[in-house]
């Protein structure tokens, strides 16, 4: 009985002390700089963003925008922090880390797709955020810990933690999900094979209360901060008469103070199969198109 208890007890020590090994060595590892892939741009949004516009949302943002051509256009610093496969609670979290830390921030560019808004919880990707645990940004602690029951004691262990993320980490180092570019900017690659048009199913339910709730916490952000916020929901190549979710934000945008491009059908691309990656997202040509249309118009919103 002796010698198994002492067995237990080397192994409990022996699990704790891998387990704090884990966390200083990804502390350190942070400390030197940001991991690859999307932490790049993650980041720099949570930790050291300066510029004076951000692009901020999902995938659509990230390759629709060259945050650099833009910049360079209208004489300012801006930056891309859209992410892959994220949900709302990802881009208000965002949002917060850099009201709470850039000063120089004075337009906001949102860009989603219509399910952003209608579906629920904190999405299955959030814990891309995991290694900034307990870094002082509030939260993403308080997102993580309420995530799943005893989430807040389970968080603890580093490797608990980083246990879903590690192997993503690891790929980053080898490969990329697109073209990437500068100012956090990341294209996708022309394909190919073009895709078809899709025949797009709306969700007629409309906004989620849980998605109101954040978009009107999102706007409302950035009203206190004065900060312009643009709504954009970039180019599908799909065909629909009715966007209810569309319709929402444009009965939103009033009252809440944003300015709303609802560019889904957006000529040329909505009879260009050429300009997109898939149904969902644009390629680089797309972005370049795409992009001189947005400096046009922030030119005209006198956007400085």
């Amino acid at each position: 009985m002796k010698k198994i208890f002492l067995w237990l007890a080397a192994a409990l020590v022996l699990a704790i002390g891998l387990d704090l090994l884990i966390g200083f060595v990804m502390d350190r590892r942070i400390a030197r700089g940001p991991l690859p892939g999307d932490y790049e741009s993650v980041e720099h949004v949570l930790l050291h963003s300066d510029e004076e516009l951000m692009v901020l949302g999902s995938s659509v943002a990230l390759n629709s925008i060259n945050t650099a051509a833009l910049a360079d256009s209208l004489g300012l610093t801006a930056f891309n922090g859209g992410a892959n496969g994220q949900a709302f609670p990802f881009f208000l979290t965002m949002l917060k880390a850099t009201l709470g830390t850039n000063p120089n921030v004075r337009t906001v560019l949102l860009g989603i797709i219509e399910p952003n808004l209608t579906d629920t919880g904190i999405g299955n990707r959030y814990n891309l955020l995991a290694p900034y645990y307990r870094h002082g940004i509030a939260d993403v602690d308080s997102n993580l810990e309420a995530a799943a029951p005893f989430n807040k004691i389970f968080l603890k262990s580093n490797a608990y933690r980083l246990n879903n993320i590690w192997f993503r980490i690891l790929l980053y180092h080898f490969m990329s999900a697109g073209i990437k570019g500068e100012n956090g900017f990341v294209a996708k690659d022309v394909p190919s094979v073009f895709p078809t048009m899709q025949t797009y199913q709306a969700d007629t339910t409309g906004f989620s209360d849980e998605r109101l709730r954040e978009f009107r916490e999102f706007t409302r952000s950035c009203r206190e901060r004065d900060v312009k916020l643009i709504v954009f929901l970039p180019p599908i190549y799909s065909r629909s008469s009715h966007h209810p979710v569309a319709d929402r934000l444009r009965q939103l945008a009033s009252a809440e103070g944003f300015t709303l491009w609802d560019d889904s059908m957006l000529p040329p691309f909505d009879a260009d199969s050429t300009l997109f990656y898939d149904a969902h997202h644009i390629n680089i040509d797309g972005a370049r198109i795409y992009t001189d249309t947005v400096i046009s118009r922030l030119r005209r919103l006198d956007i400085k």
